[in-house]
């Protein structure tokens, strides 16, 4: 694979990353995704969150390892990690990878929540605010007093390494954690949520961030069975009760798992699917309307594998590289 001339992010609002969608067990699995954004195919490597191995460990193993990519983590679990813990993990990994990093907090679903606290957050919109205010401050060096009913923290980070900037940010399925996003973080993120959805629901209340939205995408070759891949690959999310709720209210109706709902996904834009020259097409119409990244989520890596992933991430990197030039070429 050799080296392109001019990385992806050429322009504003074109930015594109890539998501390794699985709980690594081995930090190697992440490397070929890694090597792909250092080769300028994508601008940006992005990692959930893990509970096979803790997700700032694997990425600052593969720093330690030559393979220093720009990072995104999305979405972080907040029942997992102090305010004071997150800020700290988040601060020590932009030290590490001396490249800017976004860092991406997410409630979770009310049982995790409850088995991790108790109880699941009364408001995870008043959660959300506290938890991602007080990252925030604690980020900016500030003293954090925050006192509220899900966070209580009163710490300050002792100084440290000069850092690269770390960005703040919210995942967001739905209008009410957009306006908390827009006013408590840098990035918004988006996940499943088909671009008709974005334009009408979420962009009008995310005034003053950055928008990052993570979207399956699929090329369609002879003999693939778009319906099982489609549906491994979503099942995880369709299930549960907030996902169903904002696909809902983006047309789509009830998902369930099986052939008809996985056609849904994709003629609903949920997920991209057929050639690259196609899918690229669909990735510039989310740039057009105002989203400033676009993360690429390799719908075919649980079922055909790493290799069938990066070939698909490759192909289609590559068309919308080739455009990024030729407009380029034209100004």
């Amino acid at each position: 694979m050799s080296s392109p001339e001019t990385s992806a992010l050429a322009t504003p609002g074109s930015g594109l990353g890539v998501y390794y969608p699985l709980q690594p067990s081995l930090p190697s699995q992440l490397a070929p995704f890694g090597r792909l954004v250092t080769r300028g195919y994508a601008d940006r490597l992005w990692l959930g969150e893990s509970l096979a191995l803790e997700t700032h460990q694997v990425l600052a193993y593969l720093a330690g390892q030559g393979i220093n990519p720009a990072l995104g983590m999305g979405v972080s679990l907040m029942p997992l990690y102090n305010p004071f813990q997150a800020a700290l993990g988040a601060r020590s990994l932009a030290a590490l990878s001396g490249k800017r990093l976004i860092s991406v907090f997410g409630t979770s679903k009310p049982s995790f929540v409850a088995a991790l606290r108790g109880a699941p957050y009364a408001s995870p919109l008043g959660a959300a605010r506290e938890y991602v205010s007080a990252v925030r401050r604690l980020l900016d060096g500030q003293l954090t007093d925050t006192r509220g009913k899900y966070v209580h923290t009163r710490a300050q980070l002792p100084p440290g390494p000069v850092t690269p900037h770390v960005d703040v940010g919210l995942g967001v399925l739905r209008s009410g954690m957009a306006r908390v996003a827009a006013e408590t973080a840098d990035v918004a993120l988006t996940w499943m949520a088909p671009l008709p959805y974005l334009r009408r629901e979420l962009l009008p209340v995310l005034t003053g961030v950055r928008v990052v939205s993570v979207v399956h995408v699929l090329v369609v070759r002879p003999g693939l069975d778009v319906d099982e891949v489609v549906g491994r690959a979503t099942h995880g999310h369709t299930r549960e009760g907030h996902y169903k709720a904002m696909l809902t209210a983006a047309g789509l109706g009830p998902i369930a798992d099986g052939p008809s709902s996985a056609r849904a996904l994709v003629e609903h834009g949920v997920v991209l699917a057929g050639s690259p020259q196609t899918v690229a097409d669909e990735i510039e119409h989310y740039w057009t309307a105002g989203i400033d990244e676009v993360v690429l989520n390799p719908t075919v890596l649980e079922v055909e594998g790493p290799e069938a992933a990066l070939r698909d991430l490759l192909e289609i990197t590559e068309v919308c590289r080739s455009r990024g030039r030729a407009r380029e070429s034209d100004t």
